[in-house]
């Protein structure tokens, strides 16, 4: 049974998330900002490991969020995982705040008692810049909605299945792997889907687990509407949408993750 204590919290999991984006109008008003949206990912996540009796039922979640466009960060050792979360911003973008945020990541403490970091999406990408992998658009254009994810033996292992069904909303792609990290997923459009450092201490995924079917059908529309996606994509990606994906089943993975040597 997994237990957590991090700074004198007993029986609380304690995320930092760096909140490198906001969602668009519409979302933000149903939905909440990105804090909202991924407390409510990981706290489904921690509901099925009580109903599996994988953790103490008295487990408490908190996560807050920094906002690492205006420099804020947390103290590390204060929490037991840091999540860095999506963005319309591109990870390869030579501005301050990223390049703060990739020196951040990059220099992160990688000891036995440092909380381990999870990258969604930008934050993948992040990941992936800040140990020297190419970060760019990928000329295969968007890749959008409900997608089927192909592990590989280690990401099988990993994430306790054969396949990672998951929303997608990205152009930009980790184009290889960096070095000292091993290749948990792929798809036919972006072969890095997955990834996680060799000594186990940074786990990302291209994907978005925090995306609920509302919440995808919201930026399909609006962004079709703009422009951004054209009518062929749009379709292909409406009609899969209310497939089923496994954010609850990766928000526990993740979890457990955080706990394990």
């Amino acid at each position: 049974m997994l237990q957590f204590s991090k700074g004198g919290y007993d029986n609380t999991i304690r995320l930092a998330l760096l909140v490198c984006g906001t969602p668009i109008p519409s979302i933000l008003e149903v939905h909440g900002d990105y804090p909202d949206i991924f407390r409510g990912l990981f706290q489904a996540g921690l509901d099925q490991l009580k109903e599996q009796g994988a953790i103490d039922p008295k487990t408490q979640l908190v996560l807050e969020g920094f906002d690492v466009r205006e420099g804020i960060y947390p103290r590390a050792k204060e929490w037991d995982g840091i999540v860095i979360s999506g963005s319309a911003s591109d990870a390869y973008a030579d501005i301050p705040w990223i390049n703060d945020l990739v020196k951040y990541v990059h220099e992160f403490p990688r000891d036995r008692d440092a909380p381990k970091i999870i990258g969604v999406c930008f934050g993948h990408q992040i990941i992936g810049r800040a140990f020297g992998a190419k970060v760019a658009k990928n000329t295969r254009g968007w890749e959008i909605g409900w997608t089927p994810t192909k592990l590989t033996t280690e990401g099988q292992t990993f994430w306790q299945d054969s396949i990672m069904r998951i929303h997608e909303l990205h152009q930009d792609i980790v184009y290889d792997l960096p070095k000292d990290f091993n290749l948990l997923a792929s798809t036919e459009h972006t072969q890095v889907q997955s990834m996680i450092s060799k000594d186990g201490k940074i786990v990302s995924l291209q994907g978005h687990p925090e995306f609920t079917c509302p919440i995808m059908k919201e930026f399909i529309t609006v962004r079709t509407a703009l422009g951004v996606f054209n009518q062929e994509l749009s379709s292909e990606a409406s009609k899969v949408v209310e497939n089923p994906v496994d954010r609850v089943k990766v928000a526990a993975r993740l979890l457990e993750y955080l706990k394990e040597e």
